[in-house]
């Protein structure tokens, strides 16, 4: 029987697959993390780029008090970045040397495991990204195959990528990456013997799976049979859905079945409750078991993707072509030579798909962001791309105009451009963000650092600058009360 640890991925993946990434703020991280920190995880996946993104976007809180926050809250347990290694915030590739700043920052603020995948298995790509993590002093660096399903990702095609990883001293271990739950326990059988065979050094020791089939809690199980001994789950209401398997239930599954699982489930249910409370409290939804649809296993569409979509159609009159978008990206995904179906690719995939429908014609217009992947920005696509389809984005303005971009800053010119005195984690944030929502984060957070006193003061010459505010001043000294209150209007007081 297997020795299984856990790797607690509600505030993350969990976050992300159920409350649209941006239901995790400061706060909750303060409130649960002590409770996940005595359960005993292997470690805690808290953030990738775009928790850093929504953290700024949607709340105006800096992102690195909350990692900082995190790391006071759970000092026990190895908090967790996830990369793809090619954008860090953007949809688009980020240069290196601030990608190199971004991994020294995290690292600066408590994040010792790195979790490495790429997509596309630009498997020179991936290692490069874990040099660079190594050198920013990461203790773990774990490096991932990416499943997916098309006629070109075959148990092979699979052996041989993770065969380039094998030499490369700066990873430590490979995962199993599956974000679409599209895994099942025949093919995580048959897949991780003949994965193993092609490695010498390294050992696939470790499962990630989403519940969209319903099959994950199962295909977890095969996972402990067959010797993986590291699983991802979350922590109701965060668990299910689109999202991963329930901690609780899963303990009990292993345990029924004999392998071992050492952790706290009191401590479990303890951070469950705070979550659920968060959840009822702002009106966040909470997973639920999902039903299996033998169609997904054709479109391979995440869920936020699809109600995305369908939103984005109702917004525009036309939701009455999503079933045919749906199926439009079927045949995209099939001319791009099969990438898969996640962030950022699923977006540009259903993109060109509604490109297709509404246009009546394929490719008529083809998006700057499926001429890139075209053009080898995010690496070679797994299978053979459609000749049309080639030749119509080489004929794109995009593409004729590609060799006109500037090249990439240097950090020295960004300090230049944002002032000599700006922090680290400040000038990553502006260089990567739009400069008014970094702006509002950066007055909330000094609204919020500032004393009292200060405050009040601050307080004050905003009301006396405005002229139309009802003017009230009031002074005691000892026994002594001196009042002054007036109508900007009319000038009197009393």
């Amino acid at each position: 029987m297997t020795d299984v640890h856990l790797v607690d991925v509600s505030l993350r993946d969990g976050n992300q697959s159920l409350w649209g990434a941006v239901g995790v703020k400061t706060r909750t991280i303060e409130r649960v993390c002590p409770a996940i920190d005595r359960v005993g995880y292997r470690a805690l996946e808290l953030l990738s780029s775009t928790q850093v993104a929504v953290a700024v976007r949607f709340h105006r809180e800096d992102p690195w008090a909350r990692i900082d926050a995190a790391s006071r809250a759970a000092p026990r347990t190895p908090l967790g970045f996830l990369t793809t290694g090619k954008r860090f915030i953007s949809f688009s590739r980020t240069p290196a040397n601030l990608f190199q700043l971004a991994f020294d920052l995290l690292r600066r603020h408590g994040v010792t495991r790195m979790w490495i995948i790429d997509p596309m298995h630009d498997m020179a790509s991936a290692r490069e990204t874990a040099r660079m993590a190594r050198r920013a002093g990461f203790d773990e660096v774990v490096a991932g195959i990416c499943y997916t399903i098309s006629p070109v990702h075959t148990d092979d095609y699979f052996a041989d990528r993770v065969a380039e990883l094998d030499d490369c001293e700066a990873i430590d271990s490979v995962y199993l990456k599956d974000p679409a739950g599209l895994l099942t326990p025949a093919r995580l059988e048959s897949l991780v013997p003949h994965m193993r065979q092609r490695l010498k050094r390294l050992r696939i020791d470790e499962l990630h799976t989403h519940c969209n089939t319903g099959l994950a809690p199962i295909t977890l199980l095969t996972a402990a049979d067959l010797g993986i001994g590291t699983l991802h789950c979350a922590l109701p209401p965060l668990a299910n859905g689109s999202s991963h398997a329930p901690a609780a239930q899963l303990v009990a599954n292993l345990r029924a079945r004999g392998h071992r699982v050492d952790v706290d489930l009191d401590a479990m249910e303890e951070a469950s409750a705070i979550l659920r409370r968060e959840a009822m409290l702002r009106r966040l939804p909470s997973g639920v078991v999902q039903a299996y649809d033998e169609s997904y296993y054709r479109h391979t569409l995440p869920g936020g993707v699809i109600s995305t979509t369908r939103r984005q159609l109702a917004e525009m009159g036309r939701a009455d072509l999503m079933p045919a978008v749906i199926e439009e990206t079927v045949q995209v995904r099939s001319d791009l030579g099969w990438p898969i179906v996640m962030t950022p690719f699923a977006q540009y995939i259903v993109t060109q798909a509604a490109l297709n429908v509404m246009a009546g014609e394929r490719y008529k217009q083809v998006s700057d962001e499926v001429v890139d992947m075209l053009m080898g920005d995010w690496g070679p696509m797994p299978g053979p791309v459609s000749s049309a389809l080639l030749e119509r984005a080489h004929d794109s303005p995009r593409a004729r105009n590609r060799h006109q971009e500037a090249g990439a800053p240097s950090l020295d010119e960004l300090r230049s451009r944002f002032g000599r005195g700006i922090s680290d984690e400040d000038l990553l944030l502006r260089a990567l963000m739009p400069a008014e929502q970094v702006g509002a984060m950066v007055d909330e957070r000094e609204r919020a650092g500032m004393g009292t006193r200060d405050r009040s003061l601050k307080a004050l010459a905003q009301a006396l600058g405005d002229r139309k505010r009802p003017l009230s001043v009031s002074v005691s000294h000892g026994d002594t009360l001196f009042s002054l209150r007036g109508s900007r209007h009319t000038g009197e007081a009393s």
